[in-house]
Order: structure tokens, then sequence, then C-alpha cells
């Protein structure tokens, strides 16, 4: 059984979304890989934190059964 991961979106302390990969990819029209490479350390070094949509791991839940 896989754990659910919960992300949240933020753009600079600005709060955007909350919920998985798949559903913020949906709600925010990105692509998963776009979304994903948000939430990667090479794409936080890239960008300044005011400007730029960032994801963030906040928990992982149990799966439903």
């Amino acid at each position: 059984m896989r754990a659910r991961k919960i992300f949240a979106v933020y753009r600079g302390d600005e709060f955007i979304d909350v919920g998985t990969r798949e559903e913020l990819a949906n709600r925010l029209h990105l692509t998963l890989p776009t979304l994903m490479f948000k939430a990667s350390p090479a794409y936080h070094r890239r960008t300044t934190y005011e400007k730029s949509m960032r994801m963030y791991l906040i928990c992982k839940e149990p799966a439903d059964s």
C-alpha cells in the first residue's frame, strides 16, 4: 500500500492550493512534470522566492484500501 503525498503550492508567501500532485496539476492547468520541477532544488536555485510558484511536500497520508 502506498502513502498518499499531499503538497502545498505557494507563490512567495501567498498560498495557492493544496492536494496530491495529480489534483494540483489538473486545477492549476500544468503538466505533472512541470509541477514536479517546481518542487526540485534546481528550480529553487534558479528562481527568486517572491516571483516563482513553488511546491512543497507537507504530509504523507495512508492510502485508502
